[in-house]
């Protein structure tokens, strides 16, 4: 049982880790979520397993891994906001271009007469 508990501080340790070693940037945000999502399906089972043996709840030291794992995250998940904002800011530009270059072509479109003396 305490080799359990090792294994979810080493796992807790591990996801914390890729948090600190990343640059900043919202690709390699996307990476470390990646890879750290099967990293936190592992902690799940773990965590089911001990809660089964009647030993579920975290030590001080695994409490300070997971509050540093969630103040990480919570910058993942702000720099990523803030990239799809920009995004979506862009694609709205993009979008109005459209429309002036459409406008622009339809008041040069030359008028229909009809012949009236038909």
């Amino acid at each position: 049982m305490p080799n359990q508990q090792y294994n979810r501080l080493g796992i807790l340790v591990q996801v914390s880790q890729r948090l600190h070693e990343w640059d900043g940037s919202s690709e390699q945000a996307n990476e470390i979520i990646e890879k750290n999502h099967v990293l936190l399906a592992e902690l799940k089972e773990m965590d089911s397993l001990l809660q089964q043996q009647g030993n579920g709840s975290y030590t001080e030291k695994e409490q300070n891994q997971v509050a540093a794992i969630i103040e990480g995250q919570q910058s993942l998940l702000a720099v990523i906001k803030k990239d799809r904002q920009a995004v979506l800011s862009k694609m709205k530009q993009m979008n109005q271009k459209n429309k002036v270059v459409d406008n622009y072509y339809s008041s040069f479109q030359q008028p229909i007469f009809v012949d009236r003396g038909m």
